[in-house]
């Protein structure tokens, strides 16, 4: 499966009264229909009257929105993606966020740790606190977002196409941000959150399907020396009990950086379709796009009783308020979404 992400809006708070959202989405694409879908994609693109090498989503009319989320629906893609209110996140919260976040990486590194350890995280507790709040914002949102989609599309994928958990590929649009922007950013904080991530929650898994083909991004603790160390090492510094050396567990390292990829959405048609997806989806948040649109976008998410398409950078209010334009897209979304399990 190739897994586009990109994101829409500038993750900065606005400068006028009211809701801003943010957008960050991944298109999972599997890799057995993927020359078909953007052949199909191109013919699209060629029949509307705007004539570019890129057609950015922002530019898209509610006809030609319509049109391109058809196109996805058929081809049994997975999407899914994480928003944030801009308006309700100013320079003074998220360095307040920014800031509780970085002291958390050292909070309770003591004189029992080794040196080494100690080390790592004071570099990644300085990295965190130096990173701008633009590039920290869609970070966070990017950990959210791959955490989830993985999840879920292993899940709906080894349901229907086994051999799709078997080669997994990261596309990622670096947009204005340089390569060693991304590849810092990948590095500091979306590898170490991963790695945390699942050493905390396993990897769920389907009883009595087929993950054969997943094994390649697993490891037997046993006879891999360096990731139980490596392991080990992790649960000390979350300060874990030792890993069960009997047990497999997943190589988030191998999982997400074997196949990683940032290019520049001119260069690859499957990130030009994560770009019109993300703009259609914050162009209805905000209001910005007419409901004829995206009314069909909920065919290309699959359903989740609480969907993880909403954040807010600090402690969860127990009843936030929302625009009614999230509201709308929430309940449209959630009720045309396709089912987990075939039939």
């Amino acid at each position: 499966m190739r897994i586009y992400i990109d994101e829409a809006g500038g993750f900065v708070p606005p400068t006028v009264q009211g809701s801003s959202y943010s957008v960050v989405l991944a298109l999972v694409v599997p890799s057995t229909s993927e020359k078909q879908l953007l052949y199909e994609f191109l013919r699209l693109r060629d029949s509307w009257p705007e004539q570019r090498v890129e057609i950015k989503g922002s530019s898209l009319d509610e006809k030609q929105a319509s049109q391109l989320i058809g196109l996805l629906s058929a081809y049994d893609v997975v999407v899914d993606f994480v928003s944030l209110d801009m308006a309700l996140h100013t320079d003074i919260h998220v360095d307040s966020f920014k800031s509780r976040q970085a002291a958390a990486v050292t909070a309770h590194i003591s004189r029992e740790y080794s040196a080494d350890i100690v080390h790592h995280m004071a570099l990644l507790e300085r990295a965190v606190r130096n990173m701008p709040n633009q590039l920290f914002i869609q970070a966070e949102l990017t950990i959210d977002l791959i955490l989830g989609i993985v999840q879920t599309a292993a899940l709906y994928y080894v349901q229907r196409i086994p051999a799709e958990l078997g080669d997994i590929a990261w596309i990622v649009d670096r947009k204005s941000h340089t390569l060693t922007e991304m590849e810092e950013t990948w590095s500091t904080l979306i590898l170490p959150s991963s790695e945390s991530h699942f050493m905390k929650k396993p990897f769920k898994m389907l009883k009595g399907a087929d993950y054969s083909h997943f094994e390649r991004y697993e490891v037997d603790l046993q006879f891999d020396e360096g990731m139980a160390r490596h392991l080990t090492w992790l649960r000390e510094v979350h300060g874990r009990s030792k890993p069960d050396l009997s047990k497999k567990v997943t190589n988030s390292k191998r999982l997400l950086t074997e196949q990683l990829s940032f290019l520049d959405s001119r260069e690859s048609l499957g990130l030009q379709l994560a770009d019109m997806l993300a703009s259609i989806l914050r162009r209805a948040l905000n209001n910005h796009l007419q409901k004829s649109g995206w009314k069909d976008f909920g065919r290309l998410v699959v359903y989740d009783p609480r969907p993880g398409w909403f954040s807010r950078l600090g402690p969860e209010i127990e009843n936030p308020v929302w625009p009614h334009t999230a509201i709308d897209v929430w309940h449209t979304l959630r009720a045309s979404a396709k089912r987990m399990v075939p039939g």
